[in-house]
C-alpha cells in the first residue's frame, strides 16, 4: 500500500507547488512532469502488482467526520481500474505540458495545472475508498476539479453554460448517491463498504429501489442516455488533455460504482441484465448516430463516448444474466468484456481527444469542415489519429476489436439462452460498429485527406515532441493489446471474477473458448501491418532511384479546381443522416442555387440534443411561462403581502375547524 500513498503524495505536492512556483516557468514545468511522473508511475506499480495476484494490506486511519473514516485498500477491481486512471493520466498531463506552453497565454497554466493533480488524486480516493463517507467526498472533489477543468476557458462563448449544465447534473447525480448510501449504511449500521455488502438485501422492493438509485446516481456520471446530455456540452470545452481525462476515465467512475455495486448483491434479479442491454443498445446506436451528425471535432468525440458507454453496458447487461441464472462462464465473459472495454476505451479515446487538441491548436478551430490536407502537412498527429479512429471502430488488429469480440462472444456464443435479447443486443452493436465506421471515415477523411479549405489548414504543422511522445505511446498500446490480447482478456476475466465473487481460477476457462480465435487474429493483423510497412518501405527505395514530379490533380473538365470542389463532411454524412432525420430532427438552413450561373449557395446544418434541447429546454421554457403567472402577485407592495398572510391563516384555520 506504500505504493498508492507515495502516489498521492506526488500528485498532492503537485496540486500543491502549482501556485508557488507560477512565477518560475520552467521550474515550475519540471516539477510539474517530476510530480506527475512519480505518483503516476508508482501508482500504476502498486496496481500492476496487485493484477498480477499480489496483495496490499488497507489503510485505516481515523477521521473527525462522522461515521467517516479514512479506509483505502486494493482488490482486483480496484486495481483495473487504477491503471486507466494513472496510464491516462500520466500520458495527458505530459501532452499537457506541451498543450499549455502553445495555447500561449489563453489558458492559465498553474490554475489548470492544480486542478488537474487533484481532478487525478480524487479519482484515486475513489476507486480506493472503502467508507462510503470517504468515497462520496472523493466522488464531489472529483466533480469540483472536473467542473474547474471545463470552465478554464470561461471567455470563450458556450463555456459557462456547459459548466452550468455540467455542475447541476453532477450534482443530481450526487444527491442519488447520499440517499443510496444512506439507505444501505442505515441497514447495516456502519458506512463501511464490508458491512454495506454483508447487510444486503435479497430480491425485492428494497434492491429494486437500490438499484434505480445506483443506476440514477452512477448512470449520471457514465453517460447512460438520457442522462447523457452534460457530455457533450462540458467535454469540448474543456483543453484537450483534460477532455481526455474526463471522457476516458471521470466517466468511467459510473461504471466502477454500477460494478462495485453490482458486487454487493447476493443475488441478481435477471431484470438488471435486460435494463443494462436496453441501456447499451440506446445509448450505443444514439450516441453513435448523434457523432455522425457532428461538425465539431470534439463534440463528435464526445457523442462517442456515450456510444462506448453503451458498448460497456451490453457487456454489463451479459454479466448479470450470467448472475441472474448462476452461469459462472456467461458472467465471467460479460463483466471481462465490459472491463477490458474500460481499459480500451480509455486507450483510444485519449489519443483521439490529444490528436483532436493537436488539431485544434493547429487550425484554430475544432470545425472539421475548416481542415484537409493535413496528413501531408501533420504526419505524426494523423497517423496516431488514424489508430485511435481504428481502435475505436472496433477494427483488428487493435484494441477496441478484443473486447467488442468479447461482448459478441457472450451474446452469441450459446451461453445466454434466451434468442431474443441476445439477438437484439448483437444487431446492436454491429449496428453501432458499421456507424461509427462511416463516422469516423467522414471525420478523419475530411481532416487528413484532400487539399486544404483554408489558411489555417495549410500552413499547420505538428507539435512539439511533448505532445507527440504521449500520443506515440497510447497507439503503441492500442496495437499491443490488439496484438496480443492474451494477458489483457486473463488479467480482465480475473477482476470479473471478483464481481460474482468467484475465485481468479474459475474465471479463466471461460474465456479461453474466445481467446484462441483472438490470438490468431492479432498474429495476422501484426503479420499484414508488417507486410505493409515492408512494401512502404519498398515503394520509397524504387522511388529513391528515380526522379519524381508532381502534377496539378485532374480536374473533371474544370481549368480552375479549388478546394470547394471536394466532399465535405457533412456531404459524406448527408445520406445517413438524411435516413435517420426522424430520430436526428436535424435544424437545416438551405440556400440553393438557382440559375445556369449561380453565383452563391450555401448549407448549413445543426443537431440539437435529443435531451437538452428537445426535451428539457422547451420543458423548463413551460415552467417558466407557469411561474410568471404568478410572479405578478410580487407586487411589492407590504398590504397586499399582508392580505395573503391573513387569506392563509383564515384557510389553516377553516380547515382545523
Amino acid at each position: 500500500m506504500s505504493g498508492l500513498v507515495l502516489a498521492l503524495a506526488f500528485l498532492s505536492a503537485g496540486a500543491i507547488l502549482s501556485f508557488p512556483l507560477s512565477a518560475f516557468p520552467r521550474l515550475s514545468r519540471w516539477m510539474s512532469l517530476l510530480c506527475l511522473t512519480g505518483g503516476c508511475a508508482t501508482g500504476l506499480a502498486a496496481a500492476l502488482f496487485v493484477l498480477a495476484g499480489g496483495e496490499v494490506s488497507g489503510i485505516r486511519i481515523a477521521w473527525m467526520v462522522p461515521m467517516g473514516e479514512i479506509f483505502l485498500a486494493i482488490d482486483p477491481l480496484t486495481a483495473f481500474f487504477l491503471v486507466p486512471i494513472f496510464a491516462v493520466g500520466l500520458a495527458s498531463g505530459v501532452y499537457g505540458e506541451g498543450y499549455l506552453e502553445a495555447a500561449r497565454g489563453h489558458l492559465s497554466v498553474s490554475y489548470v495545472r492544480f486542478f488537474y493533480f487533484l481532478l487525478t488524486a480524487a479519482l484515486v480516493t475513489v476507486v480506493c475508498a472503502r467508507n462510503a463517507v470517504l468515497f462520496l467526498a472523493g466522488w464531489e472533489v472529483m466533480a469540483l476539479a472536473a467542473f474547474a477543468l471545463v470552465c478554464a476557458e470561461d471567455p470563450k462563448p458556450g463555456v459557462r453554460r456547459a459548466g452550468l449544465i455540467y455542475i447541476i447534473c453532477t450534482h443530481a447525480g450526487i444527491l442519488c448517491l447520499f440517499v443510496l448510501f444512506a439507505a444501505m449504511g442505515s441497514r447495516a449500521g456502519s458506512m463501511d463498504f464490508s458491512a454495506m455488502k454483508a447487510a444486503m438485501p435479497g430480491p425485492g422492493p428494497a434492491l429494486t429501489g437500490l438499484f434505480a438509485l445506483a443506476l440514477t446516481g452512477f448512470g449520471m456520471k457514465a453517460g447512460f442516455m438520457p442522462f447523457h446530455f452534460w457530455l457533450p456540452e462540458a467535454h469540448p470545452v474543456a483543453p484537450s488533455h483534460a477532455s481526455a481525462v474526463l471522457s476516458a476515465v471521470v466517466i468511467k467512475m459510473g461504471i466502477y460504482g454500477l460494478l462495485r455495486f453490482i458486487s454487493f448483491c447476493p443475488a441478481v434479479p435477471e431484470s438488471w441484465g435486460l435494463v443494462f442491454l436496453a441501456i447499451g443498445a440506446s445509448s450505443g446506436i444514439l450516441g453513435v448516430l448523434f457523432a455522425l451528425a457532428q461538425h465539431d471535432l470534439k463534440r463528435l468525440l464526445a457523442y462517442h463516448s456515450i456510444e462506448n458507454i453503451g458498448i460497456i453496458a451490453l457487456g454489463m447487461g451479459v454479466g448479470c444474466l450470467g448472475l441472474a441464472r448462476g452461469n459462472s462462464a456467461l458472467m465471467t465473459i460479460g463483466f471481462a468484456a465490459a472491463l477490458l472495454h474500460v481499459l480500451n476505451h480509455s486507450l483510444f479515446k485519449s489519443l483521439l481527444f490529444l490528436g483532436a487538441g493537436a488539431y485544434d491548436q493547429a487550425l484554430g478551430s475544432r470545425d472539421i469542415e475548416g481542415a484537409g490536407g493535413l496528413l501531408r502537412r501533420m504526419p505524426w498527429v494523423s497517423v496516431f489519429s488514424w489508430i485511435g479512429a481504428a481502435a475505436i471502430c472496433g477494427l483488428p488488429p487493435f484494441n477496441g476489436f478484443v473486447s467488442e469480440w468479447l461482448v459478441y462472444f457472450g451474446l452469441l456464443g450459446g451461453r445466454l439462452g434466451g434468442a431474443r435479447p441476445a439477438m437484439f443486443a448483437a444487431a446492436a452493436l454491429a449496428t453501432i460498429g458499421a456507424l461509427a465506421a462511416a463516422c469516423f471515415t467522414k471525420a478523419y477523411g475530411a481532416l487528413t485527406l484532400g487539399e486544404p479549405r483554408a489558411a489555417a489548414a495549410a500552413a499547420a504543422v505538428d507539435p512539439g515532441e511533448l505532445m507527440l511522445w504521449p500520443m506515440a505511446l497510447l497507439a503503441v498500446s492500442c496495437l499491443a493489446i490488439g496484438i496480443f490480447p492474451g494477458p489483457f482478456v486473463l488479467t480482465a476475466a480475473r477482476c470479473a471474477a471478483t464481481i460474482g465473487r468467484l475465485s481468479p481460477g474459475e474465471a479463466l476457462p471461460a474465456v479461453e473458448a474466445a481467446l484462441h480465435p483472438l490470438t490468431v487474429i492479432g498474429a495476422m493483423g501484426a503479420l499484414a501491418l508488417g507486410l505493409a510497412g515492408l512494401l512502404w518501405l519498398w515503394r520509397g527505395a524504387l522511388l529513391s532511384l528515380r526522379e519524381v514530379g508532381a502534377a496539378p490533380t485532374w480536374g473533371c473538365g474544370f481549368t480552375k479546381p479549388t478546394a470547394r470542389m471536394q466532399y465535405t463532411a457533412s456531404s459524406y454524412a448527408q445520406p445517413l443522416v438524411s435516413a435517420f432525420a426522424g430520430v436526428l430532427n436535424p435544424d437545416i438552413r438551405l440556400h440553393a442555387p438557382s440559375g445556369y450561373w449561380p453565383k452563391q449557395a450555401s448549407f448549413h446544418s445543426h443537431t440539437p440534443d435529443l435531451t437538452l434541447d428537445r426535451a428539457l429546454i422547451p420543458a423548463l421554457g413551460a415552467v417558466e411561462r407557469a411561474l410568471a403567472v404568478v410572479r405578478r402577485a410580487q407586487h411589492g407592495r407590504l398590504q397586499y403581502y399582508l392580505l395573503y398572510v391573513f387569506g392563509f391563516l383564515v384557510c389553516v384555520l377553516l380547515w382545523k375547524l
